[in-house]
């Protein structure tokens, strides 16, 4: 039915059991983008762009068969379409590349292999996600301020605020600036349990030597704000 070189036409049940198959890989491969993209990088347009990608290449592969000239001539169509919107996190991709595999797959007969593969890749982009491979220990925190280079310089802040405030703190960089006249000091800290960032960020900025006071949090996402 789908390696026959003759074979011009499909049956109406062949193309529902296609559908069907691509519209349910389309639907897990959307789900895992829904539960494996952080919050603020999920875009509900990519996520029906996948069901609507696995759809619609396997009724193409469908149709393409192994006829070379019909290959040829959606190829010729496909090519007038511009495409636009760019991907703006690189992990949309992966999920698209994803939909096209099930959709291909679907559209080409190989329904048990296209499911396994597609249902072993999404486990792993999950485990991806929750076991945060690659991404910054859950709360550290960067304090970046600067201070006078004369009269004290590192000591010309006041360090009680960061013993109320962090477990622990250590000096990471340090960097000459207006002409080396004062200092900008960074610190990789850890806020006790409950600590108010933001509190801490203005009375940080509220000391008379410091100037431009930056918070940036990690947080559970490997995303980062400015707290003040």
């Amino acid at each position: 039915m789908f390696g026959s070189s003759d074979a011009v036409l499909v049956s109406l049940k062949t193309v529902l059991t296609v559908v069907s198959v691509s519209l349910g890989l389309g639907l897990y491969v959307a789900l895992i983008y829904r539960l494996a993209t952080p919050g603020a990088a999920f875009s509900i347009t990519i996520q029906h762009t996948l069901l609507y990608l696995a759809l619609i290449v396997s009724l193409v592969m469908l149709i393409i068969s192994n006829q070379v000239a019909r290959a040829f001539t959606l190829v010729g169509a496909l090519a007038v379409i511009r495409f636009r919107t760019p991907v703006k996190d690189t992990r949309d991709a992966a999920f698209i590349f994803l939909g096209l595999a099930a959709g291909m797959g679907a559209g080409v007969g190989m329904f048990a292999e296209t499911a396994a593969g597609v249902g072993l890749i999404g486990l792993f982009m999950l485990a991806v996600r929750f076991f945060r491979f690659g991404k910054h220990p859950r709360g550290e925190t960067l304090v970046k301020f600067t201070v006078p280079t004369e009269g004290g310089g590192e000591e010309a802040f006041p360090r009680d605020a960061f013993a109320r405030h962090f477990r622990s703190f250590r000096l990471v960089s340090t960097r000459s600036v207006h002409d080396g006249r004062r200092v900008e000091l960074t610190y990789l800290v850890r806020p006790r349990q409950g600590a108010d960032l933001v509190a801490f960020a203005r009375a940080l900025s509220a000391f008379p030597a410091v100037e431009k006071a930056t918070v940036i949090a990690c947080d559970d996402d490997g995303l980062v704000e400015n707290v003040f």
